[in-house]
């Protein structure tokens, strides 16, 4: 007994030791990396023990309810302050640069560091219950082998199907546009874009007919992407919801692990009716063939295979499943709120995307728009741009310094620090982009353009590991745009206040509302 004794006790020292010896290596670090921002990097005063998290309005739940135009004033004015980036701590461990500046998003960008997974502060580890190691997740060799296999998916050829799915999806909202337009009533903007995106989505995605578009507002797939992204935000300015074991068993996060759990059904659901497809056309005697005909993302998702013919596994699919849905709709949707948004508010480039909508379409008896269509609506795609460049689909994006410090403007970023890639405040930094809170389309115009540096814009993010589906993305989104304007002047309804919310999407609180003027 006093032998096992001994042993245990030997055990137990060695374990206590190896602990300290992390502990103390893990403070180092974090010393280390405290220390070299606070050198090389302005920034505002932070606390020791929850940094400059005191210093977001956006941790008052009164201004998050509200919206968050609060949270956008204070990024415009930091960027003013600190037109090349600057420190900010999110709390005593979360130790990182804001990057505001297109020499520190191509530092940054360039390489494919990890998105930060980091306990107890906020980080890309919140989305995991929900989206697993997808695209937007995952990082070193599952990243590059899962690219490399979903690549294929997003070729032109591929591309070019899905038009017809554009266009019947867009039919069904002029539709419901149209009745709005006959009553007087408003229309809705995202509530009503972000079913059409979804419907194309099901379709393009998984050839899964949803109804989603008929069925309304209260959709349930829609409900619950919503509540997820609302409960993730709250998490995300409410420090003591941090640690998983208080998250989980709070109301929050109870909305958020239901709404998980159900979105995670939906996609099931699709990738198992998806399969029985497959499997009746493996036993069909004579498929039906046309390059014409739509290949489906889940379907060439289950027929990838990499240089080892191995496929990717059931939970693999569903991650690129739930990660192509989300990306592929809420973004989407954003891009054309705002867009629509923009043109209600600049009518003089809503009359010039029309005419150049008109000329394309002169003759034409049908409205449905073709694929040489796309690369006609050239002052349409100028406005499109800078749209994105005001209210960008995707406010924020971080990643982790992962493999060395990196030197940009000769400052140091230290290897594990946080950077926060902060697109909005990039694509409203004056020194960047003079007038930068006017919209102004000509800034993209070719003879502009060639002096825009390429990290200087980045609603699809860039480098390699930028929006794989982008291009998916922009031409779902000139079709739509191209009929609705084709169809209708758009205004904004007066009597509905339109506020910036601030989340993992840049969305209007209470929605975008327009009034509908039919133009033949």
């Amino acid at each position: 007994m006093a032998e096992l004794a001994s042993i245990l006790s030997l055990g137990l020292v060695a374990a206590l030791t190896y602990a300290v010896c992390v502990l103390v290596r893990y403070v180092q670090s974090k010393r280390r990396i405290r220390g070299i921002l606070i050198k090389h990097w302005p920034g505002l005063p932070d606390h020791w023990l929850y940094g400059n998290l005191h210093q977001n309005p956006m941790r008052d739940p009164k201004i998050r309810a509200a919206g968050s135009e609060e949270g956008l004033r204070v990024w415009r004015e930091m960027t003013v302050k600190f037109p090349r980036g600057y420190r900010w701590f999110h709390g005593a461990l979360g130790m990182g640069v804001v990057a505001n500046h297109p020499d520190i998003m191509r530092a940054v960008m360039k390489g494919s560091d990890p998105k930060p997974f980091l306990k107890f502060m906020p980080s890309y580890s919140f989305l995991l219950p929900w989206l697993g190691y997808g695209l937007l997740l995952a990082s070193g060799d599952t990243w590059f082998r899962n690219r490399r296999l979903i690549t294929h998916a997003f070729h032109f050829e591929i591309l070019k199907t899905y038009m017809t799915i554009y266009n019947k999806a867009t039919d069904i909202l002029l539709n419901k546009m149209s009745e709005c337009a006959a009553s007087g009533e408003s229309f809705v903007v995202t509530k009503n874009v972000s079913l059409c995106t979804l419907d194309i989505l099901l379709k393009c995605a998984c050839s899964y007919e949803s109804g989603c578009q008929i069925s309304g507002d209260s959709h349930p797939y829609v409900t619950a992407v919503n509540a997820i992204i609302l409960a993730n935000r709250d998490r995300v300015f409410t420090p003591y919801l941090y640690p998983d074991f208080i998250f989980q068993r709070s109301s929050v996060g109870k909305i958020f692990a239901k709404n998980v759990e159900f979105v995670h059904q939906i996609s099931a659901e699709v990738i198992k009716k998806r399969r029985d497809k497959l499997r009746e056309k493996e036993t069909d005697p004579e498929p039906a063939k046309s390059k014409d005909q739509p290949q489906d993302f889940l379907g060439i998702l289950l027929a990838a295979r990499d240089e080892d013919g191995k496929g990717l596994t059931d939970l693999e699919i569903r991650n690129e499943v739930d990660t192509f849905l989300f990306e592929g709709h809420d973004t989407t949707a954003s891009s054309l709120t705002w867009m629509l948004y923009a043109m209600a508010t600049n009518p003089e480039h809503q009359r010039k995307v029309q005419e150049e909508i008109d000329e394309v379409m002169e003759g034409r008896e049908s409205e449905v728009i073709q694929w040489e269509d796309l690369g006609k609506f050239n002052y349409l795609i100028l406005c499109l741009k800078e749209a994105m460049r005001l209210y960008p689909p995707v406010p924020l994006i971080q990643r982790i310094v992962a493999e060395k410090d990196i030197m940009v403007h000769d400052r140091l970023i230290p290897k594990g620090a946080m950077v926060d890639l902060n697109i909005y405040a990039l694509h409203h930094n004056p020194e960047i982009w003079p007038n930068s809170m006017e919209f102004i389309p000509d800034r993209f115009a070719p003879e502009n353009a060639v002096d825009i540096d390429p990290f200087a814009y980045v609603p699809f993010s860039a480098g390699p590991r930028n929006c794989i589906g982008q291009n998916f993305a922009l031409n779902e989104e000139k079709v739509i745009l191209a009929r609705v304007l084709r169809r209708f002047h758009i205004e904004l309804d007066p009597d509905h206040k339109v506020v910036a919310r601030l989340q993992l999407v840049y969305k209007a609180t209470n929605d975008i509302k327009l009034k509908l003027k039919p133009r033949f």
